[in-house]
C-alpha cells in the first residue's frame, strides 16, 4: 500500500468514526417523540430498559457523542500521525472504527428494544 492509498483509507476511518454515531443519533433523536407517542401510559408503568432510556434519553444521547468523541480524537490523532509505522496506524485508525461502529449499534440496538418491549406487553395484554 503506498502513501497515498494510507492516507485515504485513513481519511475514511476518521469519516466512519465521526459518521456512524452521528447518524445513530440522528436516528434515534428523530424517533423518539415519535416512539414516545406510540408508547401511551405514564413513564413509571414502562418496563425497566423502556422507561430508563425514555427518561434518560438525553444522558444516553450525551454518553453516544462522548464517547464517539473519544473514538474521533483517536483515530484523527493516528490520522496526523506522520512518523510511525502504517501497520500501528491502520491498526489504531482500524480499532477507532470498528469502537465507534459498536456504540452506534448498541444505541440504536437499545432504542429497538426500548420500543418494542412495551408495543409487544400491550399485544400481549389483549
Amino acid at each position: 500500500m503506498n502513501a497515498r492509498e494510507l492516507k485515504i483509507i485513513s481519511g475514511l476511518a476518521v469519516f466512519l468514526t465521526v459518521g456512524l454515531p452521528a447518524a445513530a443519533g440522528a436516528i434515534a433523536f428523530r424517533a423518539q417523540p415519535i416512539l414516545t407517542t406510540l408508547i401511551t401510559g405514564e413513564p413509571g408503568k414502562l418496563p425497566g430498559l423502556t422507561g430508563y432510556y425514555f427518561n434518560h434519553f438525553t444522558g444516553a444521547l450525551l454518553t453516544l457523542f462522548v464517547l464517539a468523541a473519544i473514538a474521533t480524537f483517536i483515530s484523527l490523532q493516528s490520522y496526523l500521525k506522520k512518523d510511525g509505522e502504517p501497520i500501528v496506524q491502520m491498526a489504531t485508525l482500524l480499532t477507532a472504527t470498528c469502537f465507534s461502529a459498536l456504540i452506534s449499534v448498541v444505541f440504536l440496538a437499545m432504542l429497538i428494544l426500548a420500543t418494542i418491549m412495551p408495543l409487544y406487553a400491550k399485544i400481549m395484554a389483549r
